[in-house]
């Protein structure tokens, strides 16, 4: 985490984009690299995230930003857009999405009524874990 923190710290001197780091790194058994989540609020954000991508190449960290709040109300509802055009299933999202943490994941509550909502909520499920969402019918 040290590490991280400062590669974070040497790509902010450039300006243009506040970035945070959060929960803890975790180690992919796949890759052997720690995975470490960002977000970052500002115009230059694209760009430093690219170099901060770079700087963890050589120390075995992938950084990946997470959507903030705003951002990822956004894919919700293009996620739920893309489920309904082919599902005869209403989809309602309870409350805000909620991020943990612990599981670098956004968490996301919603109801369902209609035809093939077992379907529906299957290809919402699995949209939202390729973007790091979890999705949880309220039943």
């Amino acid at each position: 985490m040290s590490s991280a923190l400062q590669m974070v710290a040497e790509v902010e001197e450039g300006g243009g984009c506040d970035i945070s780091l959060h929960g803890a790194p975790r180690l992919d058994d796949v890759t052997a690299r720690w995975l470490v989540a960002y977000s970052g609020v500002g115009a230059a954000c694209d760009d430093m995230g690219a170099a901060l991508q770079r700087e963890g190449i050589p120390a075995d960290i992938t950084f990946f930003r997470r959507p903030n709040s705003d951002e990822v109300k956004v894919l919700i509802n293009r996620i739920r857009a893309s489920v309904r055009r082919g599902f005869a299933c209403q989809i309602v999202v309870n409350g805000e999405p909620r991020f943990d943490d612990d599981s670098s994941l956004w968490t996301v509550r919603y109801y369902a009524s209609g035809e093939h909502c077992a379907d529906a909520g299957d290809v919402l499920e699995r949209q939202g874990t390729e973007l790091r969402i979890a999705f949880y019918r309220i039943r």
